[in-house]
């Protein structure tokens, strides 16, 4: 998978960057699981407060971006 940032900054500790651009992905085919994700904490992850506004926004529910 090509790494993609989807807008999100990369901070010090943060969300894990993988499951995250796996889980968007699945968003965006429609295919998202019906249970919240959870997302490992790591160095260098997706700021978390970023990454947790756009799950909560109505294009997350939808499954458009």
């Amino acid at each position: 998978m090509t790494p993609e940032n989807h807008g999100f900054e990369i901070v010090r500790r943060g969300y894990d960057r993988a499951q995250v651009d796996a889980y968007l992905a699945l968003l965006a085919a429609g295919t998202a699981p019906d249970a919240p994700p959870v997302f490992d904490i790591v160095r260098r992850g997706y700021d978390r407060a970023q990454v947790d506004t756009r799950l909560a926004g109505p294009t997350a529910a939808g499954g458009h971006s």
